[in-house]
């Protein structure tokens, strides 16, 4: 009896430690997961806490191969089905049956890009950078979300979703260009640089003043553009489908609109990226996919 009961118990405490790190206030999950399918809620979860998992590992050390190695662990670990909480929270929820672990393998190759990024000279080769790295987890959520079944990235919505993706990253990457710059991590496009007459070394020494506002309302308004365009063009049917992945983007929208209104936030702290209105403006967002869903237009 003992024997059997394991399992269920490991399964709830692999969910619940999921849900101790994701599900806590000004974490987007908290506002985003309660909109999703029911039967979804767990897999949504279980995805978002690998991906969390897998994306911090350039981040948590200094040595690049040191990173690589983290990384072939996580690509061997989810193969072994190694005791990890965030892997036994994916075969606990059931995630694994419609997306095994050689599907996650288009995540690791994700992240792996940002172990050492190149310098870009221009704007475009940044936004296909960002789509290669953040498209990946977006289109394994809605191959979840569809029961496993591939979504093309070249079609729709994966195209769409991608794009989404990609532009979210973009403005994390503009929220974040002080911090990064004075860790010496500098994706800012050359042609921008130039644009702007700002350098790395002007912005980590907090000097960049009105050419860095403008540098954070160009990025910012891009990527904004870039959501808004790609929104409206998913069918109503596939975007209240794929309402959870759609709601996180549009709390990065959010994020987006609060850089272009207080650009001069970048240097002074780590703008946040839930708001004080966000679980509002959510509630708003999903009653509109909900009625565009129910009453698609002739």
């Amino acid at each position: 009896m003992t024997t059997r009961a394991r399992p269920s118990t490991e399964a709830g405490s692999a969910l619940a430690w999921c849900r101790d790190r994701l599900l806590v206030p000004g974490h987007p999950l908290s506002v985003t997961l309660p909109y999703a399918e029911p039967g979804q809620r767990d897999r949504i979860l279980a995805l978002s806490a690998l991906v969390g998992e897998i994306a911090a590992v350039p981040g948590e050390v200094s040595e690049p191969e040191v990173a690589r190695r983290k990384l072939e662990w996580w690509r061997s670990a989810l193969v072994a089905r190694e005791a990890h909480p965030a892997i036994r929270a994916w075969i606990a929820s059931g995630a694994d049956a419609d997306l095994p672990a050689a599907r996650l393998t288009t995540l690791i190759d994700a992240v792996a890009r940002e172990i050492q990024p190149p310098r870009f000279e221009q704007t475009a080769e940044l936004e296909h950078h960002a789509q290669a790295v953040a498209g990946p987890a977006a289109l394994l959520e809605a191959a979840l979300v569809d029961g496993g079944d591939r979504i093309d990235r070249r079609g729709e919505p994966g195209r769409r979703l991608q794009a989404m993706a990609g532009a979210a990253y973009r403005l994390r990457l503009v929220r974040d260009v002080v911090l990064d710059a004075r860790r010496d991590r500098w994706l800012v496009p050359l042609e921008l640089q130039a644009e702007y007459r700002i350098t790395r070394h002007e912005i980590a020494a907090g000097e960049g003043g009105y050419r860095l506002d403008a540098l954070v309302r160009h990025l910012a308004a891009d990527a904004v553009t870039e959501l808004d365009r790609n929104a409206t063009a998913i069918e109503a049917p596939s975007a209240w489908r794929h309402r959870h992945l759609l709601l996180k983007f549009h709390l990065d929208r959010a994020l987006g609109r609060t850089l272009l209104r207080r650009p001069a936030r970048v240097a002074r702290e780590r703008v946040p990226s839930v708001g004080p209105f966000a679980a509002m403006s959510t509630w708003r967002r999903a009653r509109q996919l909900r009625h565009a869903a129910r009453h698609p237009r002739p």
